[in-house]
Parts: structure tokens; C-alpha cells; sequence
């Protein structure tokens, strides 16, 4: 009797813990964890994952979400994605509106726009889905 009272309770506790109920992130333009330097991109299913830094990595994918609206894109400077790769700064603007940044940035051949859902951001790490990207070619 008393091994299945302790089972009970062992197995109560298990689906108390186990359904922890996950927090909601909700960003806004003045979240101090949003701005800053985002850099170390990881792709797994869906999601983008980036690490928080102090400036952008030479040579490598990153982005800057800094005060006043302004977007800062470290990316591939011209049409060709073989390597070696040239990289350059891409400025632009960004908007928040609930947990949607819509993003307005140069490329090599026009202008891109971004539409990107965040799904966290904590601990120097963000996480965000894509929306939509859309590219227009200038002439």
C-alpha cells in the first residue's frame, strides 16, 4: 500500500513539473535585451538562434538593432555565394510592433524587406521565426 501511495505522489509531481507552463515573451521597442549586436547564427528547423554581442564579426552574418530605428546588416556584398565571400554593412530600419520586427535594409541588388516573429529573447541569446523576406531589385 504504501509503495503505491509513493508512486502517486512520484508520478503527481512528475506531471506537475513536466507541464511547467512556459513564459511569454512580449517585445517591445524599448526592450533593452532586443537592441545590440546579434551575431553566431543558428538554423534549426525553423528558427534562427543568435548570440548578443559587443559589435559584428568580421567576415560573418550578423545584425545590429540599434536606438531610433536604425538596423545595421552584416551580410554577403555582392550576387555570388561562393566562397571566398565579400561581406559588408547594410543600413537600414527596423519597427516593432508586438513581437513582429518589420525590417526595411539594402542588399547588393535593391532593397529587402523582413518581416521577423520573435519567439524569445533572454540571456544574451535571440530567437526569432521568419515571417516573410522579400527582395526588390533596383534598376
Amino acid at each position: 500500500m504504501k509503495i503505491r501511495i509513493l508512486i502517486a505522489v512520484i508520478m503527481t509531481l512528475f506531471v506537475f513539473v513536466a507541464c511547467e507552463k512556459e513564459e511569454v515573451f512580449i517585445a517591445t521597442e524599448d526592450s533593452g535585451n532586443l537592441t545590440g549586436y546579434w551575431v553566431n547564427q543558428q538554423f534549426a528547423d525553423t528558427l534562427f538562434t543568435y548570440e548578443k554581442s559587443d559589435n559584428l564579426v568580421d567576415n560573418e552574418y550578423g545584425f545590429a538593432f540599434l536606438p531610433g530605428g536604425k538596423f545595421i546588416e552584416r551580410k554577403n556584398a555582392g550576387w555570388c555565394g561562393t566562397p571566398p565571400i565579400s561581406y559588408a554593412d547594410f543600413e537600414g530600419s527596423w519597427s516593432l510592433n508586438d513581437s513582429i520586427f518589420n525590417v526595411t535594409v539594402g542588399y547588393w541588388g535593391g532593397t529587402a524587406t523582413y518581416r521577423w516573429r520573435v519567439v524569445s529573447a533572454d540571456n544574451g541569446r535571440l530567437i526569432i521565426d521568419v515571417v516573410s523576406e522579400d527582395y526588390s531589385q533596383e534598376n
